[in-house]
């Protein structure tokens, strides 16, 4: 009998995705080590490393080195850390809604296509990323983006690991759109959140997904337009979610709902929601893989 490929899906989060590396540490530890593995956006960021060493520990290196360091220090967040963030206005949008108040980003905005400048950006993802083609990463990977100008999902199996990350990762108004061949690419968590569907397609039998998205707010209001859009964009990637989980065997999600999106400096105590996460769900991964502790 041929051995269970297993894949991971790993969804998008910012910030909250850094919990992927936990629950990867924990089941990586237990001997479920990952045969493919599909990301969306901080997902994609975080697959693609493991992917390519297949080495937790020196991931959690990286990442550790580079949130701390001078190079993400330069991309300017603080422009969003100033806000008071509260369980009900703590999403992308939310963010910018206060700032769309402000000439300043307003300003930004409509002159550019990004507040973080294309240079910048893929300098950061290069401090993180190493320097190989998708298909050279030591176990199949693939980034989940949206196509701009095709108006779908789009899936990189090949070309450059890089750019691929940065495209799946360029969230829309903050990080710039990446160009692929003929194709425009921004953040997949605008069509795929939790990316279990295309794991599967990349030849994994058994999905394991995890969700670092936060779950729908029910304390909001509608008393502008602002409050109207973002309360109707929490809706649209809710649903997203909740459709595409229906691909997954197991979801594991870390409970990372108290981190900000933006707490890149919670390096730790999300690696410990994420292990804490999957130490839970260690006997339904055995017993969906049909193994014994």
């Amino acid at each position: 009998m041929s051995e269970v490929k297993v894949g991971f899906a790993l969804g998008g989060g910012a910030a909250r995705g850094i919990a992927h590396i936990g629950v990867l540490k924990v089941l990586m530890r237990e001997g479920i080590s990952p045969g493919c593995i599909v990301g969306t956006s901080i997902g994609a960021l975080v697959g693609a490393c493991i992917a390519a060493t297949l080495d937790v520990n020196e991931v959690i290196d990286r990442v550790r080195s580079y949130f701390e360091g001078e190079s993400f220090r330069k991309i300017k967040f603080d422009f969003l850390k100033h806000i008071n963030h509260t369980p009900e206005t703590d999403g992308l949008y939310d963010a910018l809604s206060h700032y769309l108040r402000k000439s300043f980003f307003y300003n930004v905005t409509l002159a550019r296509q990004s507040f973080v400048s294309e240079d910048t950006f893929l300098k950061n993802i290069s401090a993180l990323v190493d320097d190989i083609g998708i298909q050279d990463t030591r176990i199949p990977f693939a980034a989940v983006c949206t196509d701009i100008h095709g108006g779908r999902e789009a899936v990189l199996t090949e070309g450059p690991l890089r750019s691929a990350v940065a495209a799946s990762s360029a969230i829309p108004g903050i990080f710039p759109p990446v160009e692929f061949g003929d194709r425009l690419l921004a953040d997949g968590g605008w069509v795929n959140q939790l990316p279990a569907g295309p794991c599967r397609k990349l030849g994994a039998d058994v999905v394991i997904a995890v969700d670092v998205a936060r779950e729908l707010e029910q304390d909001y209001t509608v008393d502008t337009g602002l409050d109207i859009i973002r309360r109707v964009n929490a809706i649209t990637r809710h649903t997203l979610s909740r459709v595409h989980v229906r691909d997954a065997d197991l979801v594991i999600s870390p409970q990372v709902e108290t981190v900000s999106w933006t707490s890149f400096g919670c390096i730790e105590e999300c690696i410990r929601l994420g292990e804490d996460a999957a130490e839970k769900s260690l006997s339904t991964a055995f017993k969906l893989l049909g193994r014994k502790p």
